[in-house]
C-alpha cells in the first residue's frame, strides 16, 4: 500500500490529507490507486467546501509539500554490490529520503529539507538511498501523486532487507522514526 501525507503547515487554514491507496505493487492504474482520481477529487471537494476558486486552490497547492511514504533498500550483506559505495542504507539507522535522477522517486530538495528539518526538531535520524545506475529501481506513488497534483514531493521510506521476498526484514526503530518523523512533518516540525 501507498501512502500520501499532503500539508500546508506554515498556512493556520492548514488542510492535513492522508490518502492510503491500493494497487501500489502493480502500478497504481485503478480507480482507488494512485493513478486514479481519489485524491485530485478529493482535493477538489475540500477546496469547493472552503470556498477556494481556482486560484486559490492552485495557490494552496504552490504551497504544498507532499510526502510519498513508503520502504527501500537497505544494503544487503550478501549483496553489498548492489548498492553504490557511497550510499549503503541501514536496518535501525532511520528513516530514507530517496532520490532517482530519471524521477522514479519524486523527491526534490525543497521536500527533502523540509523532511530534513522536521526529522532533526523530532531528533529522529535519515539516511540517504540513491539506486546504483547499473541496478533499476522500482518506483512509488510519489511521481504518480507529484505529477497528477504539481506539489512538490519528498519519497521516504523504512530500510528493509530482500523486499518483496518471503523473508523481507526490517529493523525494529525504522518504523517508529518514520512515524515520528511523519508527524513532526505534518505538524510543521
Amino acid at each position: 500500500m501507498g501512502v500520501t501525507a499532503l500539508a500546508v503547515a506554515t498556512d493556520p487554514r492548514c488542510v492535513t490529507v492522508l490518502a492510503c491507496f491500493d494497487h501500489e505493487e502493480v502500478g497504481s492504474a485503478s480507480a482507488s490507486g494512485a493513478a486514479g482520481p481519489l485524491l485530485p477529487t478529493l482535493l477538489n471537494r475540500v477546496a469547493d467546501a472552503l470556498g477556494w476558486n481556482v486560484q486559490v486552490a492552485a495557490a494552496a497547492r504552490a504551497r504544498s509539500l507532499l510526502v510519498s511514504a513508503d520502504a527501500g533498500h537497505a544494503v544487503h550483506p550478501n549483496y553489498p554490490h548492489l548498492h553504490d559505495a557511497g550510499h549503503r542504507p541501514l536496518l535501525n539507522a532511520g528513516p530514507l529520503i530517496k532520490f532517482n535522477a530519471n524521477q522514479r522517486y519524486a523527491t526534490d530538495a525543497v521536500g527533502a529539507a523540509a523532511w530534513r528539518d522536521a526529522c532533526a526538531e523530532a531528533g529522529v535520524p535519515t539516511q540517504d538511498f540513491v539506486s546504483n545506475n547499473a541496478v533499476p529501481c522500482g518506483s512509488t506513488i510519489g511521481p504518480i501523486s507529484a505529477t497528477r497534483l504539481g506539489i512538490r514531493t519528498v519519497d521516504v521510506g523504512i530500510p528493509l532487507l530482500s523486499m518483496h521476498s518471503a523473508r523481507e526484514l526490517g529493523g525494529v526503530r525504522d518504523p517508529r522514526w518514520l512515524a515520528e518523523g511523519m508527524g513532526a512533518f505534518l505538524s510543521g516540525g
